[in-house]
């Protein structure tokens, strides 16, 4: 979504709209349902609100689809982009590092909308908090049952570990 910069009013501008977002590459988009505000400050911009949308995702252990309900809060700040140019190399400030260009007379909200999103969603999504996932061997869903494959897998560099303690054993028997 994009507004020129010289058009948003003195006393701000509140708008209701439903943005598409794409939270992963390939998977098609979510709609993002976003209530923003955008107030003009001379040359710098605000612009807060909050976004809800319901991300599809899939669950971390057994792949299952999994609807996520994200509801945030942002607030950003813009500048306009050429005043970068004309300052010298210098190390950024805290502050300096939260802020966001826009250039060209023009502030587009989709990149910021998309990565509020991105990081309200968590980095593995559980289908249910105790989800045992799939098996190793088989694949088979975890949730549904056992499987009946064997379990007990010994890691190949903990198998020297295993012939010694075998000798131990026989040691002891001695």
């Amino acid at each position: 979504m994009r507004w020129k910069i010289s058009d948003i009013p003195d006393g701000g501008l509140t708008e209701e709209l439903d943005l598409p977002v794409e939270v992963r590459e390939g998977a098609g988009t979510d709609i993002a349902h976003v209530f923003l505000r955008v107030f003009r400050f001379g040359k710098k911009v605000v612009a807060d609100g909050t976004v809800s949308i319901t991300v599809s995702l899939n669950c971390s252990r057994c792949l299952k689809p999994v609807s996520y309900p994200v509801e945030t809060k942002f607030s950003e700040e813009y500048n306009p982009a050429e005043d970068l140019d004309k300052e010298e190399e210098q190390e950024l400030t805290d502050r300096e590092l939260d802020l966001s260009y826009y250039s060209n007379d023009e502030l587009d909200i989709s990149e910021m909308i998309r990565e509020q999103v991105l990081l309200s969603v968590p980095m593995k999504p559980l289908c249910v908090a105790d989800c045992k996932g799939i098996c190793p061997a088989c694949g088979r869903d975890l949730n549904d049952g056992a499987c009946g494959c064997k379990t007990e897998e010994v890691d190949p560099r903990l198998a020297p570990l295993s012939k010694f303690k075998e000798l131990m054993k026989d040691r002891g028997r001695s």
